[in-house]
């Protein structure tokens, strides 16, 4: 039987390991703040939540700049990045303030910017809840419109603090 490193009190740098080697999507929040300027952050602790009624998740670090106006606004789109634009999802990581400059976007219905350039689809949400966990925040969203994939490329994915592909196995 193998060693299994245990730990009562396990480490940061232990717990950062751990989750790093789980592979995850790579999405970025949008919304708009109090004056109409586009904010953003990406993220990869995103998931479904429910299928009836559409519900949709994203855990935001409270330090993040964009946390403001997601809980002021309260509406926000989920864009699911596609492979190839790592780029993106290292300008919305990033604390600088013109990230939407470079990047193709267009007004979702509710008027909030969706990358549409960037992205195999996005989802439109209405924050319905949001639970305080540890340095970050939950937010629930309900979700208002979708632009489903339009083609068959891959996602981005972030694993072991590096962006990857994924394709599926052959049959």
């Amino acid at each position: 039987m193998d060693e299994v490193k245990r730990s009562a009190n396990p480490s940061t740098a232990d717990f950062l390991a751990a989750m790093s080697s789980f592979p995850a999507g790579v999405a970025v929040v949008t919304t708009c703040d109090a004056h109409g300027a586009k904010r953003g952050l990406t993220t990869t602790a995103v998931c479904s939540v429910s299928i009836d009624p559409p519900m949709v998740l994203a855990c935001v670090d409270r330090s993040s700049r964009t946390l403001p106006a997601l809980l002021w606004r309260r509406e926000f789109v989920l864009n699911f990045l596609r492979w190839g634009e790592h780029q993106v999802g290292d300008l919305f990581a990033s604390k600088g303030d013109e990230k939407f400059a470079d990047v193709g976007w267009t007004l979702s219905p509710r008027g909030l910017p969706a990358l549409t350039r960037h992205t195999l689809s996005w989802v439109e949400c209405e924050l319905s809840r949001e639970i305080e966990a540890g340095d970050h925040v939950i937010l629930i969203g309900a979700v208002t419109a979708i632009e489903p994939p339009y083609d068959a490329h891959e996602p981005l994915l972030y694993c072991q603090r590096s962006y990857g592909g994924w394709s599926p196995l052959e049959p």
